[in-house]
């Protein structure tokens, strides 16, 4: 429909209620929402909080501000060129950030889209932050299509933002302008952007566990008889083990049926001691900290410890299952690798890597994109009861001019631009811990060189500094044929025999006989209250998944937030992503690259965004697409 039509069907619906059937559906139902908060079309503006207020919640959400700062700044660079504006509001629909056109900025304070507006639909009706919000997806509304008369001389696009780690609607990132300026990319634009925050959220979510986990690591040894969990700032549990789960789990009526993360996110974080004792207090509490924030809290337990103490056989039990160091997986396996091994051939895998990482023998794994290398060599880190940190190193990453200063560090003053104080390196980073060096067969020769001089005697020889020996647990996984690399010359032979003391590859999903323990481990992961049938799941294990447990967990996500009172079923599943394919299409590698193909079409061949929606990594997508060099172009 034109401006015109849409014209028409608005004062259609306001004068007698009606809905044109030509009107598009998000439109439709926005006006329907707008009119059914009492929304009148002649409200003229926004409402605009005091400065106060503002402030709060501009402080509440700094870590969504800290995450989107360098996306709206580069895009309001060019977007001062295009009379549009770009706007971030927190949850509830309050505008917390602008860039771009300062002209276009200033025409927005008319109708108070500016700092301190709020624009969901209850306060100014249908608009692209509101419906964003509320439907939970990319909205596009222009002109008329607004419900209320003064604001249908503007366009917007936005995007929801959403917690990668539970979903949870953190902000709407929104382009705004004069309607009669309208530009169909600005859509584009918002979910590019939308998607840029999502990720730098995520980057965070990772360090701050690593960072938890290392903590965790170093004061092991002084809980070895403690039940724990481990808590970051938003509650969710990344570690705990199996009888402190249970027991957390078990307290949920204590605190009116939520679980620790719903909890605990509705209090500020200098209140969890008092909220933790509330919902157990039986128990003590570490608060974990960086240098700039609070970034979680570990939790022990020791009502276990002191019943224990009445019955010796069940203490011996209990410490047998946390020894440290050869007996550490016992205690550490369940969550804080959270491998799951229930089929037969991965859990002889499993057994295999534990008793290699107790001798400290250098573990070579392979397998395809997303079938949980990374997690495996975790998992082999707890088992080997080192207290060390966990380093992983992206070898494919490394830039060759910087290769020794990042993995040997540097002195200070070492060379021009060195940074205060020196770097240590991400190998002294892995003293007495674990090295875990990914994507090993994408390693520049260059690099392949530098690490075989590091295996022969495990000294370090930082730039500019002393030689120091270093005590490191190498873990090395890929998904590269290395034969074949080392026959092209592309990895040195005697390399990859110092990497596979043992060697193990891990299976597909496809070919995994535990698919259903896989899905309820990540459905408890990603969002523990979240139910699927086992209809459902039967379902899902009729797809190829080239994508392995990383899209499988990635669909699993968007499943959690279309899902009905916290219920995944069948037909939900199947509306979103439509029925299995045959089998008798072809064999499963042309399913998984048809696939493949088929999500790149319809991202416009873009390769970021087909590999982050399948859940693969981009090297695969470029594999697939080399494949068919005529669907590439």
């Amino acid at each position: 429909m034109d401006q015109r039509e849409v014209r028409v069907a608005w004062e259609k619906f306001v004068e007698r209620g009606a809905l044109s059937a030509n009107l598009r559906l998000s439109v439709a139902a926005s006006w329907q929402r707008s009119k059914n908060h009492q929304v009148t079309v002649d409200r003229a503006r926004a409402p605009l909080v005091p400065e106060a207020e503002l402030y709060r919640h501009r402080s509440k959400h700094a870590a969504l501000r800290h995450a989107a700062r360098s996306a709206l700044e580069s895009s309001g660079t060019f977007l001062s060129d295009a009379n549009s504006m770009m706007i971030l509001t927190d949850p509830s629909g309050l505008i917390i950030d602008t860039q771009g056109d300062a002209r276009v900025i200033d025409a927005g304070r008319a109708v108070h889209l500016e700092h301190g507006g709020r624009w969901s639909e209850a306060d100014i009706g249908t608009n692209a932050i509101g419906a964003a919000m509320a439907e939970s997806k990319p909205v596009q509304i222009r002109g008329t299509e607004h419900f209320c008369s003064e604001i249908q001389r503007w366009t917007c696009a936005a995007v929801p933002i959403h917690d990668p780690a539970d979903g949870e609607l953190l902000g709407v990132v929104d382009i705004s302008g004069p309607a009669n300026t309208f530009n169909s990319q600005s859509l584009a634009l918002a979910v590019s952007v939308g998607h840029h925050v999502e990720s730098v959220l995520a980057q965070s979510i990772r360090q701050d566990h690593e960072n938890l986990l290392r903590h965790f690591l170093s004061k092991r040894p002084l809980w070895a008889s403690e039940d724990c969990v481990v808590l970051d700032r938003r509650g969710m549990i990344v570690h705990a083990t199996e009888h402190a789960l249970s027991v957390v789990r078990g307290h949920r009526n204590v605190v009116g049926d939520h679980t620790p993360t719903q909890f605990l996110k509705a209090f500020p974080f200098d209140e969890w001691p008092i909220k933790l004792k509330e919902f157990l207090p039986n128990a003590s509490f570490d608060l974990v900290r960086n240098e700039s924030s609070n970034i979680g809290a570990i939790i022990l337990l020791h009502a276990r410890r002191r019943a224990a103490t009445g019955d010796r056989n069940s203490q011996t039990e209990n410490l047998r299952s946390t020894e440290m160091p050869r007996r550490a997986a016992a205690s550490l396996k369940p969550a804080v690798t959270g491998f799951v091994a229930h089929d037969p051939a991965v859990r002889a895998i499993v057994r295999q890597v534990e008793t290699a990482a107790a001798r400290k023998m250098p573990i070579l794994i392979r397998g395809e994109t997303g079938t949980g290398k990374e997690q495996l060599a975790r998992h082999a880190h707890a088992a080997s009861g080192r207290t060390g940190a966990f380093a992983p190193v992206n070898c494919a990453a490394l830039p060759e001019s910087l290769v020794e200063a990042e993995l040997f560090g540097y002195a200070e003053g070492a060379f021009t631009g060195a940074r205060r104080g020196g770097a240590v390196g991400l190998v002294k980073e892995a003293d007495g811990g674990t090295l875990f060096l990914d994507e090993i067969g994408d390693m520049p020769v260059t690099l392949q060189a530098v690490l075989l001089r590091l295996l022969d005697d495990w000294t370090v020889r930082p730039i500019g500094g002393a030689r120091t020996k270093v005590d490191v647990f190498l873990v090395s996984a890929t998904n590269a044929t290395l034969d074949k690399a080392i026959l092209e010359g592309r990895f040195r032979s005697d390399l990859l025999y110092r990497l596979n003391t043992l060697e193990v590859t891990l299976p597909r999903l496809q070919d995994r006989t535990d698919f259903d323990a896989i899905v309820h481990h990540l459905l408890g992961a990603i969002d523990p209250d979240c139910e699927i049938t086992s209809a459902t799941i039967a379902s899902l294990a009729a797809w190829p998944w080239p994508g392995n447990i990383r899209e499988l967990r990635n669909m699993l996500a968007r499943f959690t937030l279309a899902a009905t009172d916290g219920f995944i079923d069948e037909a939900a599943v199947g509306a979103m992503i439509g029925p299995p394919p045959h089998k008798a299409s072809g064999s499963l590698q042309d399913i998984q690259r048809a696939r493949v193909l088929a999500v790149h079409s319809e991202t416009a061949g873009n390769i970021s965004e087909t590999a982050r929606r399948l859940g693969i990594s981009r090297n695969t997508v470029y594999r697939v697409l080399e494949q068919c060099p005529a669907r590439s172009e």
